[in-house]
Protein backbone atom coordinates (compact mmCIF):
# COMPACT_ATOMS: atom_id res chain seq x y z
CA UNK A 1 0.00 0.00 0.00
CA UNK A 2 3.02 2.31 1.06
CA UNK A 3 4.53 1.47 -2.35
CA UNK A 4 1.12 2.52 -4.22
CA UNK A 5 0.91 5.46 -3.07
CA UNK A 6 4.50 6.68 -3.46
CA UNK A 7 4.43 5.55 -6.84
CA UNK A 8 1.33 7.47 -6.99
CA UNK A 9 2.39 10.99 -5.54
CA UNK A 10 5.81 10.61 -7.85
CA UNK A 11 3.54 10.27 -10.97
CA UNK A 12 1.82 13.25 -9.59
CA UNK A 13 4.70 15.54 -9.66
CA UNK A 14 6.20 15.05 -12.61
CA UNK A 15 2.74 15.67 -14.56
CA UNK A 16 2.62 19.01 -12.61
CA UNK A 17 5.73 19.94 -14.12
CA UNK A 18 5.20 22.72 -17.10
CA UNK A 19 7.77 24.50 -19.87
CA UNK A 20 7.44 28.16 -20.39
CA UNK A 21 8.69 29.89 -22.87
CA UNK A 22 9.17 34.04 -22.64
CA UNK A 23 8.65 36.03 -25.28
CA UNK A 24 12.19 37.14 -25.09
CA UNK A 25 13.17 33.59 -25.91
CA UNK A 26 13.71 32.40 -22.38
CA UNK A 27 12.57 29.11 -21.68
CA UNK A 28 11.53 27.66 -18.24
CA UNK A 29 12.12 24.00 -18.34
CA UNK A 30 10.09 21.31 -16.00
CA UNK A 31 9.48 24.21 -13.49
CA UNK A 32 6.13 23.75 -11.20
CA UNK A 33 3.85 27.14 -10.90
CA UNK A 34 4.11 27.46 -7.13
CA UNK A 35 1.92 30.60 -7.02
CA UNK A 36 0.12 32.73 -9.15
CA UNK A 37 0.54 36.72 -7.98
CA UNK A 38 -1.57 39.30 -10.11
CA UNK A 39 1.30 40.42 -11.66
CA UNK A 40 2.92 37.15 -12.67
CA UNK A 41 3.72 33.51 -11.60
CA UNK A 42 6.31 32.23 -9.41
CA UNK A 43 8.12 29.20 -10.31
CA UNK A 44 10.09 26.33 -8.86
CA UNK A 45 12.65 24.19 -10.27
CA UNK A 46 16.15 22.37 -9.55
CA UNK A 47 17.84 25.95 -9.90
CA UNK A 48 15.44 27.74 -7.53
CA UNK A 49 12.19 29.84 -7.49
CA UNK A 50 11.88 32.43 -10.63
CA UNK A 51 8.88 35.05 -10.85
CA UNK A 52 7.86 35.79 -13.93
CA UNK A 53 6.01 38.73 -14.98
CA UNK A 54 2.71 38.23 -17.34
CA UNK A 55 4.35 41.00 -19.46
CA UNK A 56 7.38 38.27 -20.12
CA UNK A 57 4.83 35.49 -21.04
CA UNK A 58 2.92 35.36 -24.36
CA UNK A 59 -0.92 36.11 -24.28
CA UNK A 60 -1.68 32.33 -24.35
CA UNK A 61 -0.42 32.09 -20.95
CA UNK A 62 -1.62 35.26 -19.68
CA UNK A 63 -5.48 34.08 -20.69
CA UNK A 64 -4.58 31.00 -18.78
CA UNK A 65 -3.87 32.51 -15.53
CA UNK A 66 -6.65 35.14 -15.95
CA UNK A 67 -4.11 37.71 -16.18
CA UNK A 68 -6.08 41.43 -15.83
CA UNK A 69 -3.87 44.75 -16.55
CA UNK A 70 -5.70 46.86 -13.84
CA UNK A 71 -5.56 44.44 -11.36
CA UNK A 72 -1.55 43.91 -11.43
CA UNK A 73 -0.86 47.62 -11.81
CA UNK A 74 -3.00 48.09 -8.61
CA UNK A 75 -0.82 45.14 -7.04
CA UNK A 76 2.31 46.52 -8.47
CA UNK A 77 1.49 50.10 -7.04
CA UNK A 78 0.53 48.27 -3.57
CA UNK A 79 3.95 46.05 -3.10
CA UNK A 80 5.77 49.47 -3.80
CA UNK A 81 4.06 51.38 -1.65
CA UNK A 82 4.83 48.50 1.35
CA UNK A 83 8.16 48.45 0.36
CA UNK A 84 8.93 51.84 0.64
CA UNK A 85 6.62 51.86 3.96
CA UNK A 86 9.30 49.32 5.31
CA UNK A 87 12.54 51.08 4.41
CA UNK A 88 11.00 54.44 5.58
CA UNK A 89 10.62 52.61 9.40
CA UNK A 90 13.88 50.73 8.96
CA UNK A 91 15.66 54.06 8.12
CA UNK A 92 14.02 55.61 11.28
CA UNK A 93 15.23 52.51 13.62
CA UNK A 94 18.97 53.16 12.31
CA UNK A 95 18.67 56.78 13.16
CA UNK A 96 17.14 56.25 16.96
CA UNK A 97 20.18 53.47 17.33
CA UNK A 98 23.12 55.73 15.49
CA UNK A 99 21.38 58.60 18.40
CA UNK A 100 21.80 55.95 21.40
CA UNK A 101 25.06 54.68 20.27
CA UNK A 102 26.87 58.52 20.33
CA UNK A 103 24.76 59.25 24.06
CA UNK A 104 26.99 56.55 25.42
Amino acid sequence: MKTLTFVILCSASIALAEDFKAIDGKEYKNVKVSRVEPDGIVLISKSGISKVYFTELPKEVQDRFHYDVAQAGAYSAEQTASQMALQTQQAELRRKLAEEKNRY
